[in-house]
């Protein structure tokens, strides 16, 4: 059933290096929409943002996460559910703005 899936950690150092350096990655992304999040709610102004588009992230965000659940992959799962949490925070300041 795992027929040519690579044994998690890789037994190769770049790829498992390249594996933690995306752990990183995982839960940095939701911070870089900090400035959007601080941008909306400091000047109560959500004009030219798009409802449509952060509520698909929020969409995508929660299937990732149950891919992630699915999988019992904690890394895809927290990632996305630290995404989901600051892409609602943005529709939540465009409903409100």
């Amino acid at each position: 059933m795992t027929k040519g899936l690579e044994p998690f950690p890789s037994k190769n150092a770049w790829k498992r290096y390249l594996d933690y350096i995306m752990y990183g990655v995982g839960l940095f992304a939701p911070v870089v929409l900090i400035p959007q999040i601080l941008q909306i709610y400091t000047t109560q102004d959500a004009s030219g943002i798009s409802l449509t588009t952060w509520a698909l992230f929020v969409v995508v965000n929660i299937l990732w996460a149950f891919y992630g659940a699915v999988h019992k992959d904690k890394h895809i799962f927290f990632a996305n559910i630290l995404m989901m949490v600051a892409n609602l925070i943005v529709v939540i300041g465009i409903l409100l703005y």
